[in-house]
């Protein structure tokens, strides 16, 4: 211990005899790294910043004084034998561990014509859009050692070479107008769904030759940016043309109604009224809605309500006053009405129904106990769409429907479940319902009818009473209406006007009722005057 004091003083004071000069001569054996680090600090007169020790001894001989460059470059060879360099952070030389396992390659790189500081930078977004700093392997760490001008790359040794070869090239021209990257942030579309048309298109257009002047591209997916690397010109190119596919896509707001039309319902409100021409199965609620569109002749008299042309939409207010007529005398049955906000060519979906829980078997432990096992199943129905906006006011629709249920009928004791799917495409226009059908059931019921008390009387009540089976399908309907929602306008604009429409879909309903009753009590009068 005292040897190593003695050392340390001796040094020191030829570093105070000598330390004006250019050159020093110094020479060392087991002295500790931490005590190198004062001597250093001393030599170039600057103050470091150790943030954890660094453990170990060096020994250094030479025959010829050394200048304070030499010096400062033994403490370095020496912290990165250990895992540690020094950097220049705002002035003060900070000592750093490098985080790096023996996998990793290490060069540094004295810069000549340029400044390290001003390029670091640049070169950090570079190797962010060349590799994946995600994966560990991939990644280049590039520390700044302003002291010397220079730059340490630390990362695979592939990469880091390319990196390398990089910025001694463009040092060599003194200036960076070989390479410059720019970062675009994304306001409407998504980063990584630009990135692959632009990867493709810069692929497919190979516009050189040479893979060091190719166009790179990546992405920050936090920030939702895109980051380009390559010659300023090319960028521009591709600039642009990541502003014009980042452009504020339109919505379409899709109502859908959910609906079960009992089959013997419909033509009891056929008799009911006296209506013909409908039929039976899953277009008889369509065919329905068309015979009743054909007495409202006051629908067509009514131009437009705010922003929505009824003439377009004569036969889908029809259609909304034949569901609210049904649904009156008990005929329908609106289970649900959701609605999506989906935006443009892309696909939305909902879900409707219940988790239940199905019996799957039993189990019998060794001690005789039984146990039931079941399983959670989504039963319901599944509503996908993907809008496409064309030309004049249309709306492409991609529709897909699915509807799962369990069953009464069992087997093996477990209950049998369904499932049916429709896919479809239909253009429509704005306002328009299509209606998908479909999905039927039989209904059998037994009804009783019975005279009130002598009903109730045993033995002969059964002489009052009176039962009979009731067969039936219940057709479940989807009708899907797009409203495109206006670019100027938002969501609140739509609304609006599907209140007004609800309004007057509603006073319609009541006009028509009224008129079937009319039309009922005319024709029942007219056969009483003829059977006279």
């Amino acid at each position: 211990m005292r040897l190593k004091k003695l050392i340390l003083i001796f040094i020191l004071s030829t570093i105070f005899l000598f330390g004006k000069g250019e050159e020093i001569d110094i020479n060392f054996k087991n002295l500790e790294i931490i005590d190198l680090i004062k001597i250093v600090s001393k030599i170039l007169e600057k103050n470091i910043l150790l943030e954890q020790d660094v453990l170990g001894k060096v020994d250094f001989v030479s025959n010829k004084p050394v200048n304070k460059e030499d010096v400062f470059n033994i403490l370095k060879y020496t912290l990165e034998a250990k895992g540690f360099t020094i950097i220049d952070d705002h002035g003060i030389l900070r000592l750093v561990k490098i985080n790096v396992d023996t996998q990793k390659y290490t060069e540094e790189v004295k810069v000549k014509n340029l400044q390290a500081v001003e390029i670091q930078a640049d070169l950090i977004t570079m190797a962010k859009t060349l590799y994946n700093e995600q994966i560990e392997t991939e990644k280049v760490t590039i520390l700044l050692n302003k002291e010397t001008n220079s730059l340490i790359f630390v990362g695979k040794e592939k990469n880091v070479k390319y990196l390398v070869n990089y910025l001694k090239t463009i040092d060599a021209h003194g200036s960076l107008i070989a390479k410059t990257v720019e970062v675009i942030a994304l306001k409407n579309a998504e980063a990584k769904a630009i990135m692959t048309i632009i990867s493709g298109i810069i692929t497919n257009q190979q516009q050189s030759k040479n893979s060091n002047n190719k166009p790179y591209i990546s992405v920050d997916e936090e920030s939702n940016s895109i980051i380009l690397m390559g010659q300023k010109n090319l960028l521009a190119y591709y600039k642009e043309l990541i502003e014009q596919l980042d452009t504020d896509k339109q919505q379409v707001y899709v109502q859908a109604r959910i609906i079960e039309v009992s089959e013997k319902g419909i033509q009891n409100v056929g008799l009911k009224y006296g209506i013909d021409g409908f039929q039976s199965g899953s277009g008889g609620l369509a065919t329905f809605s068309s015979t009743l569109n054909n007495g409202i002749s006051s629908l067509g008299k009514i131009n437009q309500m705010g922003g929505l042309d009824l003439n377009t939409m004569t036969h889908g207010l029809a259609l909304g006053i034949t569901v609210n007529l049904l649904n009156q005398n008990g005929a329908a049955d609106i289970l649900s009405e959701p609605s999506l906000l989906c935006i443009n060519n892309k696909q939305s979906s909902i879900y409707v129904g219940e988790t239940r829980s199905i019996k799957t078997g039993t189990t019998t432990t060794t001690g005789g106990n039984v146990s039931e096992n079941y399983v959670r199943e989504d039963i319901g129905l599944t509503l996908k769409v993907k809008p496409r906006i064309s030309t004049g006011d249309k709306v492409t629709l991609e529709i897909t429907t699915k509807l799962e249920d369990v069953g009464q009928t069992l087997t093996n004791g477990q209950p049998d479940t369904s499932k049916k799917d429709i896919t479809t495409t239909a253009i429509v226009n704005h306002g328009e319902s299509i209606i998908l059908g479909g999905y039927i059931k039989e209904k059998n019921e037994i009804i009783l009818e019975k005279i009130p008390l002598l009903g109730d009387i045993p033995f002969i009540g059964a002489l009052f009473k009176n039962s009979y089976e009731i067969k039936d399908k219940i057709n479940l309907v989807v009708i899907i209406t797009p409203y495109i929602v206006p670019k100027t306008k938002d969501l609140t604009y739509i609304r609006n006007q599907l209140v007004e429409l609800k309004i007057l879909e509603d006073k319609f309903t009541k006009d028509t009722i009224l008129r079937l009753e009319k039309t009922k009590l005319k024709a029942h009068k007219e056969g009483v005057e003829t059977n006279k």
